[in-house]
């Protein structure tokens, strides 16, 4: 039960008046003496058992007339009941079933909890409502309500991350064109901060202009959220191993944890336990693997569960292979000798046998490393030799500008500059994905199946690169995982687009296989784990789907961000059950027990009235015995 004026409770402290008024009217009946003292005193006991009757009745009806008066100024409503119910309304239900609403708060599932409010308000809904879910794949089905019952029942947590302030605004777009005089969004979740979406930056008219009068109603579960701890990043490194193993990088995530406190990590290969650490809090740690043999290998990265077990591991794929042959040709500078001469040393690649890769400054079968030539005059026949065999790239013109190299996806060149360069120049419509690195805006690196174009000659006259550190590691990178293309590892958020490589043609896990087309966008699985990406029998890459790191912190947006969020809308936050029964339906949809509690202090009012006139039988009569 709900009061909507509380503070008239305090109306109750009048109970004490009628006792205390019949306390101070008690009068002791005068002794009267009379010749038949027996007859006399048994008279008197029975009129005082009728009159002492009486005085507590009245009393007692007395105190529950205050008590109705006063819980009637109180204005006390319940769910449902007689009385309840509201014009026709467009409701949309967003039940925020994402990852994080499998956390467990006091021994109960939070996704339980916003579920059991759903259920009522559908149960509340009538037949001339119109009705929306939408959960976290974003989706919004109009169904009936009692269709919606069955979706609602059989929810459970969804690796898919759903943002709430566009679910808000699809709502209010819903009801916008729904043809209703009235409307409510419900939101029904844990309300993670993160699950906002960006900070708007300036004014933005348009979009505010959506939920202008729009009524936002919000529950999220009482108390903080509980601690948690995740797996937010599992990548090997390199993304490419060679024969003798490799390590990954594993990262801890998420809210409400002391920052001194640590986490133990645990490495797993294959069913084959690998290293464990000590990860603080939030930190990364790097886990060595065990020898592999060459091939795919899928694993996992675990922490000790927790009150959200979704996010307690996190999954990754990697390519092991045996060392390439790579050989220079050509004039490269002796940088490039020196570089294959210390990667051989470390077992990094191999001097004898057939050739795998080849760098230089021409064009031949295989996988290729192409540099420009020290004589600009060879130029010309270089990009015939590169038209001849298909790579749909040239080196255009010379450049000389002191630029940095931007290359998200080769860390061994973060940081390198270029003072001579050509620019990498497509002769047909720029392929997608081939760009690897950049310079001053122009392509700079660049990929075309196994054959690769470096802007600049690997000489310290051209670039920087051959005087640091990171050279000899670039330098495997190009004639490794680079030039063979052989990690061919794409990751992916559950449901999230992604763009498969060329010639693939299904996705494979353990208990499926779906059909996919190669170069083209399609949408990931929505469940976590590691795909296969198959041309026909044979994997040419993995694909690994995993949850939103985001999801792992449970910090509470306050009261106060949805207000700033929404700030057109009508918002109202409830962390209670009967508060939201109480505001669903713009109030409509509960009873108000007001009137029903003072027709029943007047049937006592009048009841008292009535024992008041003597309404509980004629006084005994007296009889006169004189002789």
């Amino acid at each position: 039960m709900v009061f909507l004026s509380p503070f008239a409770l305090l109306g109750l402290a009048a109970v004490l008046v009628p006792p205390l008024l019949h306390l101070f009217q008690r009068r002791e009946p005068p002794v009267i003496e009379f010749p038949a003292v027996r007859y006399l005193q048994e008279t008197q006991r029975d009129a005082r058992r009728t009159v002492q009757l009486q005085h507590l009745l009245l009393m007692l009806l007395r105190m529950l007339a205050v008590v109705l008066v006063a819980l009637a100024a109180a204005r006390p409503v319940v769910p449902g009941g007689l009385g309840a119910h509201h014009e026709p309304t467009a409701l949309v239900l967003v039940l925020d079933n994402s990852l994080s609403s499998g956390a467990v708060r006091a021994g109960t599932r939070v996704l339980d909890d916003l579920a059991a409010r759903a259920r009522e308000t559908l149960r509340a809904a009538q037949a001339g409502d119109a009705v929306w879910l939408i959960g976290a794949d974003a989706l919004a089905r109009r169904r009936t309500p009692a269709e919606l019952l069955e979706a609602v029942s059989a929810a459970r947590p969804d690796a898919r991350r759903l943002d709430l302030d566009a679910a808000v605004r699809q709502g209010a777009r819903l009801i916008a064109t729904s043809g209703f005089a009235r409307g409510e969004v419900h939101v029904l979740s844990d309300m993670q901060a993160s699950a906002l979406g960006g900070a708007a930056v300036g004014p933005q008219p348009s979009a505010d202009s959506q939920l202008a009068g729009v009524v936002i109603l919000v529950y999220h579960p009482a108390g903080d959220p509980p601690p948690n701890r995740g797996v937010i990043l599992a990548r090997p490194t390199p993304a490419l191993w060679l024969l003798g193993g490799g390590a990954v990088r594993a990262g801890v995530g998420g809210s409400g944890t002391e920052p001194s406190s640590r986490a133990t990590l645990a490495l797993t290969v294959d069913g084959r336990s690998g290293a464990r650490a000590l990860a603080a809090a939030v930190g990364e740690v790097e886990l060595a693997a065990p020898r592999l043999t060459p091939g795919w290998h899928t694993g996992l990265v675990a922490l000790e569960p927790d009150e959200l077990r979704a996010d307690d591991e996190r999954r990754f794929a990697v390519r092991v292979t045996p060392p390439p042959v790579a050989a220079a040709m050509g004039e490269n500078g002796a940088f490039v000798d020196q570089a294959l001469e210390a990667l051989a040393a470390a077992g990094r690649v191999r001097t004898g046998g057939a050739v795998e890769v080849r760098i230089g400054p021409a064009v031949l079968p295989g996988a290729l490393v192409v540099l420009p030539p020290a004589d600009p005059a060879a130029l010309g026949a270089l990009n015939r030799a590169l038209g001849a065999s298909g790579v749909p790239w040239r080196f255009g013109m010379r450049i000389q500008s002191e630029d940095t190299i931007a290359a998200p996806t080769v860390p061994e060149l973060a940081g390198a500059r270029v003072r001579v360069r050509f620019r990498l120049e497509p002769t047909g419509p720029p392929p997608s994905g081939d760009v690897l690195a950049r310079a001053g805006g122009d392509p700079w690196l660049v990929r075309a199946g196994r054959v690769v174009l470096v802007g600049s000659r690997l000489v310290p006259e051209e670039t920087n690169l051959p005087l640091t550190g990171a050279f000899v590691p670039f330098v495997g990178a190009l004639v490794g995982r680079i030039a063979r293309g052989e990690a061919n590892v794409l990751e992916a958020a559950p449901g999230g687009s992604v763009i498969l490589p060329p010639r693939v043609t299904a996705l494979a896990s353990l208990d499926s296989l779906l059909e996919a087309r190669g170069g083209e966008a399609m949408a990931a699985p929505a469940e976590p784990g590691v795909y296969a990406l198959r041309a026909g029998a044979d994997t040419v890459g993995m694909l690994v789907v995993a949850a939103d790191p985001r999801e792992s912190d449970l910090t509470r947006a306050s009261d106060a961000a949805l207000a700033a969020r929404w700030t057109r809308a009508r918002v109202a936050v409830t962390d209670q059950p009967r508060g939201y029964a109480a505001r669903r339906f713009r109030g409509a949809g509960r009873s108000e027990l007001t009137g029903w509690l003072l027709l029943a202090a007047l049937l006592v009012l009048g009841a008292e009235s009535i024992l008041a006139a003597g309404g509980l039988g004629k006084r005994p009569k007296t009889t006169d015995h004189r002789p």
